[in-house]
């Protein structure tokens, strides 16, 4: 059963409208969906006050799904804990979109604003466009980033994407910008483009692999050697598998140049894997030359 949205105007002052979530909407009348919460500075408001309300949820989160249309970069935090269900967004989106989500799809076919899968739990969010800051990033102070579920980015990702991610994959077919996996403590990632500089600082377990280029690793990286690694093509396998416009073709008989770190952790079993032919200026591997 579907749940459709419409923006009703411009929005001027941006709103948290968290309220909207499959597990908010499932088994509500219309009128009670255009009564929910929706904040806008120091105002409480109402769903319908900004959006235009059609169709049916379902009995359950996991029977409801929301589209949500209209220029939402101004709206904050939908799908924010999201338990279920999916949300299909037809453009942009705001700040905070699936933040601490636990489990459900979310599908943007646009691009999404900073702190987007915040802390995420579980779940799948598939992005069309780009994302900003912070993706999949634990908040400010916190020690705890994306511990569960799968996100992919189909453009580029801003700075500080999965700081102390702990479990959990993510592939991004564009670039990424410095300090990515800063503090990362498990999980996954896959960067088809570039990564910017400082992967990795702090970061004590986990698994990242690059077929584009790594701008840096600072010197608390060790290299570890190079050769053919089946093992990244499994991985690259199951990302073709479920996005096929992501990879081209998988390099099966590429030699691959494998970092382990950081050192200034006193642990070594984050692994870096980049693909060499992209990365032959990097540290340590010119050495086997």
């Amino acid at each position: 059963m579907k749940v459709s949205l419409t923006l009703r105007k411009k929005i001027d002052l941006p709103i948290e409208a968290d309220s909207i979530t499959p597990t908010n909407f499932a088994n509500q009348d219309t009128k009670e969906i255009e009564e929910l919460p929706v904040y806008q500075g120091n105002q409480v408001l109402n769903l319908a006050d900004f959006f235009r309300i059609e169709g049916t949820p379902g009995n359950t989160p996991n029977e409801t799904e929301i589209i949500v249309q209209g220029n939402l970069t101004r709206v904050k935090m939908i799908g924010k804990k999201m338990n279920g269900g999916k949300i299909t967004i037809e453009g942009d989106a705001g700040w905070y979109l699936g933040a601490e989500m636990i489990s459900g799809r979310i599908h943007v076919k646009g691009s999404v604003g900073p702190w987007t899968a915040a802390e995420m739990r579980g779940g799948n969010i598939q992005i069309e466009g780009d994302a900003e800051d912070y993706l999949c990033a634990g908040y400010r102070g916190s020690k705890e980033g994306m511990r569960g579920g799968r996100v992919y980015v189909a453009g580029n990702v801003g700075r500080e994407m999965a700081a102390h991610m702990r479990r959990g994959f993510i592939a991004v077919k564009g670039s990424v910008g410095y300090h990515t996996a800063t503090h990362m403590q498990g999980g996954s990632i896959i960067v088809i483009g570039d990564v910017g500089e400082r992967i990795g600082i702090g970061a004590t377990r986990g698994m990242i692999f690059v077929l584009g280029r790594i701008q840096s690793l600072l010197p608390t990286f060790r290299f570890s050697g190079s050769s053919e690694r089946e093992f990244t093509n499994y991985y690259l396998r199951y990302l073709k598998d479920r996005r096929p416009d992501f990879i081209e073709e998988i390099p099966t008989k590429s030699k691959w140049i494998k970092y382990l770190g950081d050192f200034a952790e006193g642990r070594t079993e984050l692994e870096v894997f980049a693909l060499a032919k992209t990365n032959q200026h990097l540290r340590g591997y010119n050495s086997e030359l």
